[in-house]
């Protein structure tokens, strides 16, 4: 089921004012629900007026680290780089004090020199034998608060050219929007809803005539709860439906999913003045999915029932001038003695952390 692992999920607003993605995703992955987090501009992009910053992310990778800078009074500027996108030109941030944007543009192209349609090249380190190639994409977003809550905005195009003179081409085009608003129902005080439609021709093997389209449509309400002195915890319970089309480029492929109830309980709690730890749940019951393969003759698929359930936990360091924020292991709170005196590492192999000056 291609849609279940895009269900909602719920995080919670702590006491800790800035932190990074890295926090998020310890206690559940969606920013939505931390009102005041830095990194909450990527829902709500108006938010990027309330904070200063320079951080770096991926901390502990090769080739995947990310950079962002931002400051300013009145008018906010910032700029960001993404280690892994080598044709990025601009990405840029801009901030009134009551609305924000983001703007990103790249673009790249190759010519191996060789007239088009020559049979005499001869493949080598230097030269591939293709016709020139060429590659552009943008994407942009607004945020402002409304008089019935945040909202958000995004939309993003882009598309290439392989040089093989093949009539399709990839292209992908996409846009979302996300609300949030006080609201009581039941035992929570907060709603969050939002809203995604992507087409994408290259999604499968290679590139089709037919784009993969997908759609989601999610509502969740939460609120927070004051568990303890400096400890935090935050509940959700939300709706989501899941619609794609043409799945891996297959025109008659499609997948309907239908989550009722999805539930995220979050705590992140400050072990000293110094340390804190999260802890995430994330929850979803598949209350129905539909697939049909596309193929000659082929019928539906349904079921329901299907719960999946997940963990994710999380450390994070104040050193006065800068957050540290880190992935950790479970086995890390199984056996703390081995980890703490420094026979295991506190993390995996694949751990990253993201390192943040805030002022």
């Amino acid at each position: 089921m291609k849609n279940v692992k895009n269900i909602l999920m719920f995080i919670t607003v702590s006491a800790f004012l800035f932190s990074s993605a890295q926090r998020v995703n310890s206690l559940g992955g969606n920013v939505g629900y931390w009102a005041g987090d830095d990194n909450e501009w990527t829902m709500f992009p108006h938010t990027l007026n309330n904070s200063n910053l320079a951080q770096v992310a991926g901390l502990g990778t090769e080739s995947a680290h990310e950079a962002y800078v931002r400051w300013g009074e009145g008018t906010k500027w910032g700029f960001s780089w993404n280690q892994a996108n080598a044709n990025d030109m601009l990405n840029l941030q801009w901030g009134n004090g009551t609305m924000g944007a983001t703007f990103g543009f790249g673009m790249a192209s190759y010519d191996d020199g060789i007239a088009k349609g020559d049979d005499t090249c001869t493949p080598s380190a230097s030269n591939d034998c293709v016709d020139a190639t060429s590659s552009m994409g943008l994407n942009a977003s607004f945020g402002m608060a409304m008089g019935f809550g945040d909202l958000g905005v995004g939309f993003y195009q882009n598309s290439g050219d392989d040089g093989t003179g093949a009539t399709d081409q990839a292209a992908a085009m996409g846009f979302w929007a996300n609300i949030r608003r006080a609201q009581n129902l039941w035992v929570f005080d907060n709603m969050l809803a939002g809203f995604s439609f992507g087409s994408d021709n290259n999604t499968g093997a290679s590139v089709s005539a037919d784009a993969e389209t997908n759609m989601s449509l999610t509502t969740s309400f939460f609120t927070h709860l004051d568990i303890a002195d400096g400890t935090t915890g935050l509940l959700a319970m939300g709706f989501g439906y899941y619609a794609n089309a043409a799945l891996d480029g297959v025109k008659d492929a499609t997948e309907t999913t239908i989550v009722l109830p999805s539930w995220t309980f979050a705590v992140e709690s400050g072990m000293t003045d110094w340390a804190t730890c999260r802890v995430g749940l994330t929850s979803a019951y598949v209350l129905s999915n539909t697939v049909n393969s596309g193929l000659a003759d082929a019928k539906d698929v349904t079921n329901s029932g299907t719960n999946t359930t997940n963990w994710s936990v999380g450390l994070g360091f104040n050193y006065g001038s800068f957050n540290l924020d880190l992935d950790v292991e479970e086995d890390l709170f199984t056996n703390p003695v081995q980890h703490v005196t420094g026979y295991e590492p506190i993390s995996g192999d694949n751990a990253t952390a993201t390192l943040t000056y805030t002022w």
